[in-house]
């Protein structure tokens, strides 16, 4: 009088050695959550998984009665490191009240591996299984993050994280919190966390196991989870404050401009500034310099030196002379031992914690140029009282100025007057004989009129 539905689903598994399912690793995992729906014209549902590895076989068992109709369970499964290729069999039945439901068959051709491992929701003709691929991966951890980065974890289930040791000094293991619950991936931000735990990383010795932050994913419930991910929490790059001592070229013609910028704190020991500078042009932007707080060149000893103001704020001078132009710079904390690279466009991870700065615009000196026009000629022959009169007609406001006059004879030019300075903006060289002159013009910071 019963009529039977069956549903088999198949997948392969492919290319292991000996393997021990259980305790063998604790990378990666699978959490299996299965549920038999309830329905009003069917009871005594049953529903089975076989996990084959090689020659052994592993399997759970859920029944459905009255009581536990659509109530999950859970079933978590460790597996190796080398593993590709995962073969499981799932069988489900269903006993009828009547004939007029018809048979179900599945057998679809699906497969987990390691190279995608994503979560496999599987529907049955009366159950509903939901694997969960647990290997906790993400942000990369190989360099420091700090109370600005916000993490994206993936693989797991029940979250939790640890600050500090994992152990205590007896080898017992200390309290994880709870971090979130039931969820694939997640998004924490290490200063929310810290903040929760009323920890300032700022006031943090660097060598403070209170810098180590882990987080694990399994499963709360049976108290089975996936090795844990670490990270090394840091002081976020200093946030930038404002510029200083900007310096135009001091001649229109050198390339000798600088500037300055102020920062809200000093670096840790741990730790290096690097900063890049960057010209902004309108075919793009064009690296012209990168410098640290330590040497990072064996032919460039030029490193950036700190000089604190108080408060908190920190300056430095960029170590090279820059062209005019208009200039931006970026920088970060690095770990002192690393090598850093040049960030590029697509700023890789190793610049996770980059600070822009606003542009900024070193600008040429005024150019120095002057005008000469004669006064008078010589009052007799010989009398050597000839008048020229220059003007400075631009240059930079506040400079002084000099002259120099060549007297002409074809090619030949000889020194009448060595440089001479005056004051103002004009004056009138006098004592000059018959003959062709030729005059130049500087100011005091050496700029020649060009």
């Amino acid at each position: 009088m019963f009529s039977k539905r069956i549903i088999i689903l198949q997948l392969i598994i492919i290319g292991f050695n000996t393997i021990n399912v259980i305790g063998q690793s604790d990378k990666y995992a699978l959490l299996f959550k299965s549920t038999l729906e309830e329905e009003s014209t069917y009871y005594d549902s049953e529903f089975s998984c076989e996990i084959k590895y090689s020659w052994r076989t592993f399997s759970f068992q859920y029944k459905s009665t009255s009581l536990n109709k659509r109530e999950p369970q859970y079933d978590f499964y460790y597996l190796p490191d080398d593993f590709i290729e995962i073969n499981l069999l799932f069988e489900g039945k269903v006993d009828y009240r009547t004939h007029t439901v018809p048979d179900c068959f599945m057998i679809p051709e699906i497969s987990i591996d390691k190279t995608n491992f994503n979560i496999m929701p599987l529907f049955g003709c009366n159950f509903t299984v939901i694997v969960y691929p647990l290997h906790v991966e993400g942000t990369d951890n190989t360099e420091p993050v700090c109370s600005t980065t916000t993490l994206e974890l993936r693989g797991g289930y029940d979250w939790e994280y640890l600050i500090g040791d994992t152990v205590s000094e007896d080898g017992k293991e200390l309290e994880w919190k709870p971090l979130s619950f039931s969820t694939p991936s997640i998004n924490p931000n290490i200063g929310d966390i810290y903040t929760i735990e009323n920890i300032n990383i700022d006031d943090l010795d660097v060598a403070s196991p209170k810098r180590k932050i882990h987080f694990r994913a399994g499963h709360v419930a049976s108290g089975t989870y996936v090795t844990p991910i670490t990270y090394t929490v840091t002081g976020c790059s200093p946030q930038f404050i404002g510029y200083y001592d900007k310096i135009k070229t001091s001649c229109s013609y050198f390339k000798d401009g600088n500037i300055s910028l102020k920062i809200d704190r000093d670096i840790d020991p741990s730790e290096q500034l690097v900063v890049t500078l960057f010209k902004d042009e309108s075919s793009g932007d064009i690296l012209t310099g990168q410098y640290s707080t330590k040497q990072l060149s064996a032919i460039d000893s030029k490193i950036i030196v700190l000089e604190g103001f108080g408060g908190g704020v920190f300056g430095f001078k960029w170590p090279v002379d820059i062209d005019a132009g208009i200039y931006y710079f970026r920088y970060q904390t690095l770990n002192e031992a690393d090598t850093p690279q040049k960030p590029d466009a697509s700023d890789s991870v190793f610049w996770d914690k980059l600070v822009k700065t606003p542009n900024f615009t070193i600008e040429k000196a005024t150019n120095v140029d002057f005008t000469a026009k004669w006064v008078n000629d010589e009052s007799c022959f010989e009398a050597g009282d000839g008048k020229i009169q220059i003007e400075v007609t631009s240059g930079e406001t506040g400079r002084s100025y000099f002259y120099i006059v060549y007297k002409v004879e074809g090619t030949t030019e000889t020194l009448e007057r060595d440089w001479t300075s005056f004051s103002g903006t004009t004056t009138v060289i006098s004592g000059l004989g018959k003959g062709e002159y030729k005059i130049k013009v500087k100011d005091n910071e050496g700029c020649l009129a060009k």
